[in-house]
């Protein structure tokens, strides 16, 4: 009997531990990872938007990116196969429903890779969120990655002033005071608080020098 016992026991702890493990592997690749804003902001990174680039919308007309040409955009590049992907979508439609950016010039634009819409449509069916879902057949240059998602920042100048490679939860009031204030063109504003971020956390790493003289 001892032995029956034992055995169980056994296989109850081995399959507890299958289970820890399988969950920790689907919080690693499903999960969003917590960042502020990542690279959205810094100074370093500015390179001229695309606009020519021709996109399609769930009923498969063409719509041209150029439409939105002089607000500032808010790009999201995932695809419905991509788990991390979907995982961050909630917040992505909590971010674009935030009162704050409510009447600002800010477009969300989350553009599928998918190779048709039918998934998509299926996806937002009943969603009601206040995102436009667009589908592209290629990306161009300035908008490529390694992989999906991504997510892109453009000023109303036609500047890139962001880029987030992988999931995020975008629905804090760190994102929603950039897009305000990159809606506003206050990107010097930006760029500031960016720098000041930066040197604190140089001043921060760097060890301290002790003076010995006497």
């Amino acid at each position: 009997m001892d032995d029956v016992t034992s055995r169980r026991n056994r296989r109850l702890l081995v399959f507890a531990i299958l289970i820890s493990a399988l969950w920790m592997v689907v919080i690693y690749f499903v999960g969003p990872t917590p960042r502020i804003v990542g690279n959205f902001g810094n100074p370093n990174l500015r390179y001229p938007a695309t606009y020519d680039w021709q996109l399609f919308d769930l009923d498969d007309k063409p719509v041209h990116f150029e439409k939105f040409k002089g607000k500032a955009i808010f790009l999201n590049i995932w695809a419905t196969w991509c788990s991390p992907c979907i995982a961050e979508m909630p917040s992505i439609a909590r971010l674009a429903e935030n009162p704050r950016l409510r009447g600002k010039n800010v477009e969300f634009i989350c553009v599928s890779t998918d190779e048709n819409a039918s998934p998509v449509r299926q996806y937002i069916r009943g969603k009601n969120w206040k995102m436009t879902f667009l589908r592209a057949d290629s990306l161009p240059k300035a908008y490529l990655s390694d992989g999906v998602p991504v997510t892109f920042a453009i000023a109303p100048n036609g500047i890139v002033v962001g880029v987030v490679e992988g999931s995020s939860d975008w629905d804090n009031p760190e994102v929603v005071d950039f897009l305000s204030d990159l809606a506003d063109s206050k990107i010097k504003k930006v760029e500031e608080a960016s720098k000041k971020a930066a040197e604190t956390e140089s001043k921060e790493a760097a060890p301290s020098i002790k003076d010995d003289a006497p």
